[in-house]
């Protein structure tokens, strides 16, 4: 058994493809489009592949989410989501990291790469970059009403959780507990760094993280590939084309799983039309930058 590990161990975890971006943007479908390529092998810890546990107990993260499907607390991981960089790595941490990849995601399986998908690793970029230094990020970009309909909805499943915005230069949610109906509670839910007390929240969170991602790997763009989600439900074969080539990899032969078209539409009902207008209007600057017009049809 020891020799099978050792064997294990000594599998060079290479090329590491890492899907990041906003939750609630489409990180999900293109995680299940690529792993469906016969050349990477999927993370499949929880939630839905993020992997949450064996980031904090391989890669020392400390990384807060959402747990999908929620369970005795609809919270995974840390409460917090601080920025990480290279100075927060160890040849400890990398060594204990490529060491979980070989063993427990490729398995020994030699020219398999691994995927994961993790939009809470979105403001650590640098932090995965020590760890796999020839890592590849692909960052999926969706229309900003419709990743904030998206969270209210999915905010309204865990109402005993709150999301806090905090004031940083790399932000991340951070995913608070507000169990009961104490005043203490009460008073928490207006506080405008807390969700669901303001919209506002998601416009800012849209922007940082979109703007951000670029930002943290400035000095090396060649391992960033951006995509928008629309381009990738209207013409799914040619993006998943350029992603692939974007990875060194051979293109897929055909789409593992099925692309539902006007997700785009669904839970508007959920924002006013004010709410609409405020979004819009915050994140015009970044959106503008990624294609986004301040008002589409």
């Amino acid at each position: 058994m020891m020799d099978l590990f050792n064997r294990m161990r000594a599998v060079p975890v290479t090329k590491p493809v890492f899907i990041i971006g906003c939750g609630r943007s489409g990180t999900t479908l293109l995680f299940n489009l690529l792993k469906g390529h016969p050349g990477l092998a999927p993370t499949t810890g929880h939630p839905d592949g993020e992997d949450h546990v064996g980031w904090i107990e391989h890669g020392g993260a400390v990384i807060a989410g959402l747990a999908t499907p929620a369970g005795d607390s609809g919270h995974v991981g840390y409460h917090v989501c601080p920025y990480m960089d290279e100075l927060d790595v160890s040849e400890e941490t990398k060594s204990a990291m490529h060491r979980y990849y070989a063993t427990q995601v490729l398995k020994g399986r030699k020219g398999l790469r691994v995927v994961n998908k993790c939009p809470h690793l979105s403001n650590k970029l640098r932090y995965v970059r020590a760890i796999f230094a020839d890592a590849l990020f692909i960052q999926i970009v969706r229309d900003p009403v419709a990743m904030t309909a998206s969270w209210v909805n999915i905010m309204k499943a865990v109402p005993e959780l709150m999301l806090f915005w905090p004031d940083s230069q790399y932000p991340c949610f951070w995913v608070l507990e507000s169990k009961g109906a104490s005043s203490r509670s009460r008073s928490l839910r207006s506080e405008p760094q807390l969700y669901p007390s303001s919209l506002r929240l998601f416009a800012d969170y849209w922007t940082a993280t979109n703007g951000n991602i670029p930002r943290q790997l400035g000095d090396s763009p060649s391992q960033l590939l951006t995509v928008s989600y629309e381009n990738l439900v209207a013409s799914p074969r040619e993006e998943l084309r350029r992603i692939t080539d974007f990875c060194d990899l051979p293109p897929l032969s055909s789409l593992p799983v099925e692309i539902e078209e006007n997700r785009n539409q669904l839970r508007r009902d959920l924002l006013a039309d004010g709410d609409i207008e405020m979004i819009r209007e915050r994140v015009k600057t970044v959106a503008a930058q990624f294609g986004y017009a301040a008002t589409p049809a």
